[in-house]
C-alpha cells in the first residue's frame, strides 16, 4: 500500500527526516516498481528529498510505502495515521483488500476532505481479489468528508459508511459494480452533487437519488436498460442533471487516470474508440470527448512505464479521435506524437505497434501539413518503413503503409525522405499474391501518393518493378478499393512521364482501366479510371491509338450519359468529378477521327446491305 498524505508543509529536523526515510523504506528497488509511476511530480520530489536528508517537505507530501516485496498491512496505515494526524487528502494506493483499511475506522483523523482508495495491480494473469467487506470509516473520518473515490474493488456490497458522511460532495465507485442499496446517499441527500458507477452496474434502484436535490452528474456506464430508463425517470425530479451521454465520457475519462488498474484504463480507452468507430469519424462524439479531456489523459498511458496493453487501447482511442477530425488532429500531435513513435520501436508488441502505426496514419490524412511534418521530425518514417518487412503480421504492414501513404500526400519533404528511408522497394515488394487485400490496397496507395508530382520517385517506383504488380490488381475479381489505390497509382506514375506512359501500356493495363469505366463500378473506380486513361494519353501518340482501339471513346462518353449512336443528352446540372475526369481524358483523344471512322464503318456497313 502507497498511503500519500497532503498537509500543511512544515519543517523537519534532521533526525525527523532520517525517520521518515526509514518509515518509507526508500529503496532503488522500490524506485523501480509500478508503484512509482502513480505518484505526483510533488510526492516524488519530496520523496527524492527525503532520501537525500533535505529538511523541508516539498509541499507538505508524505509517503509512507509498505516493501513491496511484502505489501502493507494495516499495522502500516495505523502507524501512518498516528503520524500524520491532521491529514486532508489521503490517498491510498496499491491496496489488497478492504480489511487492510480497518484502521480508518477507528481513526480520530479531525478535517479529512478526500479520500482515494485504489485496489492494488494484481499480477499477471491474476484476478484482482473481490472485497466483500464494507468500507470502514468512523464517524469522525466521515463528518468532515467530501469526496470519497474508491476504485476497483469489484465485490464491495455496501457502503454504509457514508451514512456518517453528511458532508460528501462526490462519490466515485469506478469498478465497485456490486453495491446494491443506494439508500445509504439519504444521509448526504443534501450535499450530494456527483455520483460515478463504473462496469456492469448491480443496483437494485436509483430511487433514493431522487431526494438528492443538488445532484448534478450521475455517471452510469456499461448499463442495463432499467437503468437507463429509471436515468430518465430520475432526471424529471432532478432537471438539474447533466446529460447522461456527456457525463458518461467524464466517468470514462476519469477511468484513465494513471492511478487507477490496467484493467479500468484498458476498459474505459476502449469505450472511447467505440463510440468514435467510423471510417468517417463521428464528429460529435470526437468533440464531446476531446472536450472532456480524454486526449492527454490517453497521451499520458502511452509512456513505457504503462501496460502493454494500455498502450495498445490508448493508442486506439487516438486513431478514432483524430479520423477526419481537423482539431483532435492537432491537439493529439501536440501531446502524443513522440510517444506514438516510441512505440513503433521493436521493444513494443506488435499489435501495440500497429495501434500506434494506425493513429499516425489517421493523424496524418486529410493533408495536414504540419502535423505531415511534426510527425516525421520526431523519427517515424525509417520506424514505419521497417515495420514493412515481409515477416511482419498482415496488420501491422497495412497499418505502417497507410501511415506513410497519408504522411507522402502532398507533401514533397515527406515523399523525399520516406524515399530515401528505402519505402519504395518495401512497398513494391507488398504488391505480390501472397499478400491481403488490406496489405495490396494500403501499399498502392503509398505508391500513389510517392510519385505525385515528384519525377524521381516515379522513375523509382516504376524501376523497383512496380507497374508490371500493379496492373494484375485492376482485375474484376479485386476489390473495389484495391482497384482505386492500383489505378490511381497508375495514373500518378503516367502523369508526364512518357518512359512510364509506354510500360503502363506496355503491361497490358489499357484494357483494364477502359473496363473500369463500366456502368457497375462505383463512381469514384470510374474516376480515377477515366484520370488515368486520360494520362496515358495526353501528348502521346501510340497511346491515344490503343486507348481508342479499347474502345474508351464509347465508354467515356457513357459517363456522360451520351450513348453512340443517339441524340445528344441534355447537360447535366451538376458537373461531378467523374464528369470532369470524362473529359478530360476525351480531350487526350482525337474525337473528330474517331467520329470520322465510325461514321465510314456506318455508310461501308449499309452499302454491304444494300
Amino acid at each position: 500500500m502507497v498511503v500519500h498524505t497532503r498537509r500543511q508543509a512544515r519543517l523537519v529536523d534532521e533526525a525527523a527526516a532520517t525517520a521518515l526515510a526509514h518509515d518509507v523504506l526508500l529503496s532503488e528497488d522500490l524506485l523501480s516498481q509500478q508503484l512509482w509511476r502513480w505518484l505526483d511530480h510533488d510526492s516524488k520530489a519530496a520523496l527524492r528529498g527525503v532520501s537525500k536528508g533535505m529538511r523541508r517537505l516539498v509541499d507538505g507530501a508524505v509517503m509512507v510505502v509498505a516493501s513491496p516485496g511484502s505489501g502493507a498491512s494495516a499495522s502500516d496505515l495505523t502507524s501512518a495515521l498516528l503520524r500524520w494526524p491532521h491529514v486532508v487528502d489521503l490517498t491510498l494506493l496499491n491496496v489488497g483488500i478492504i480489511n487492510n483499511l480497518a484502521p480508518l475506522s477507528t481513526t480520530t483523523l479531525a478535517g479529512l476532505t478526500s479520500l482515494t482508495v485504489r485496489q492494488a495491480m494484481p499480477k499477471p494473469g491474476v484476478q484482482p481479489r473481490a472485497a466483500r467487506d464494507m468500507l470502514p470509516l468512523s464517524s469522525s473520518v466521515g463528518r468532515t468528508l467530501q469526496v470519497l473515490d474508491i476504485s476497483g474493488f469489484s465485490g464491495l456490497r455496501s457502503i454504509d459508511a457514508v451514512r456518517s458522511c453528511a458532508q460528501l460532495r462526490c462519490l466515485r465507485m469506478p469498478g465497485c459494480v456490486s453495491v446494491p442499496d443506494l439508500v445509504p446517499l439519504a444521509a448526504c441527500s443534501q450535499t450530494l452533487e456527483e455520483l460515478w458507477f463504473g462496469g456492469n452496474v448491480r443496483v437494485r434502484s436509483l430511487a433514493p437519488l431522487a431526494a438528492c436535490t443538488k445532484l448534478r452528474k450521475l455517471g452510469l456506464r456499461i448499463c442495463h436498460d432499467d437503468l437507463y430508463r429509471q436515468v430518465e425517470n430520475l432526471q424529471r425530479t432532478c432537471p438539474q442533471l447533466a446529460d447522461p451521454a456527456s457525463v458518461e465520457i467524464q466517468g470514462l475519462v476519469h477511468d484513465l487516470h494513471p492511478s487507477l488498474l490496467p484493467v479500468m484504463q484498458v476498459r474505459a480507452a476502449r469505450d472511447l474508440a467505440l463510440r468514435v468507430r467510423d471510417e468517417e469519424g463521428r464528429p460529435e462524439a470526437q468533440d464531446a470527448i476531446a472536450t472532456a479531456g480524454a486526449i492527454p489523459a490517453l497521451a499520458q498511458l502511452l509512456g513505457r512505464k504503462s501496460p502493454e496493453d494500455v498502450q495498445e487501447a490508448a493508442a486506439r482511442a487516438l486513431a478514432n479521435l483524430s479520423c477526419s477530425h481537423a482539431a483532435n488532429k492537432a491537439a493529439i500531435a501536440a501531446v502524443a506524437v513522440p510517444a506514438l513513435v516510441q512505440l513503433l520501436g521493436p521493444e513494443s508488441r506488435e499489435d501495440v505497434q500497429e495501434a500506434a502505426a494506425a493513429a499516425l496514419a489517421n493523424m496524418a490524412g486529410g493533408n495536414a501539413s504540419q502535423v505531415q511534418a511534426t510527425i516525421a521530425a520526431a523519427g517515424a518514417l525509417p520506424a514505419l518503413v521497417r515495420l514493412l518487412h515481409h515477416d511482419s503480421p498482415a496488420g501491422l504492414q497495412s497499418a505502417a503503409a497507410s501511415a506513410l501513404c497519408n504522411l507522402a500526400a502532398s507533401h514533397a519533404p515527406n515523399q523525399v525522405a520516406i524515399a530515401a528511408a528505402g519505402a519504395i522497394p518495401a512497398l513494391v515488394q507488398l504488391l505480390g499474391p501472397d499478400y491481403s487485400t488490406d496489405v495490396l490496397q494500403a501499399a498502392a496507395a503509398a505508391l500513389a501518393n510517392l510519385a505525385g508530382d515528384h519525377d524521381q520517385n516515379k522513375a523509382s517506383i516504376a524501376a523497383a518493378g512496380a507497374i508490371p504488380a500493379l496492373v494484375p490488381l485492376l482485375g474484376l475479381e479485386s476489390d473495389v478499393g484495391l482497384q482505386y489505390a492500383a489505378a490511381g497509382a497508375l495514373a500518378n506514375l503516367a502523369f508526364r512521364h512518357p518512359g512510364n506512359k509506354a510500360a503502363i501500356a506496355s503491361a497490358g493495363a489499357i484494357p483494364h482501366l477502359v473496363h473500369l469505366l463500366r456502368p457497375e463500378s462505383s463512381a469514384y473506380v470510374q474516376r480515377i479510371a477515366a484520370g488515368a486513361l486520360g494520362n496515358l494519353a495526353a501528348n502521346h501518340a501510340q497511346n491515344q491509338a490503343t486507348v481508342t482501339a479499347a474502345g474508351a471513346i464509347p465508354a467515356l462518353l457513357g459517363l456522360l450519359g451520351f450513348v453512340f449512336p443517339g441524340p445528344l443528352p441534355s447537360p447535366p446540372e451538376v458537373l461531378t468529378d467523374v464528369h470532369s475526369a470524362a473529359l478530360g481524358a476525351l480531350q487526350t483523344l482525337d474525337l473528330a477521327e474517331w467520329l470520322r471512322m465510325r461514321a465510314a464503318a456506318a455508310v461501308a456497313a449499309h452499302l454491304r446491305v444494300q
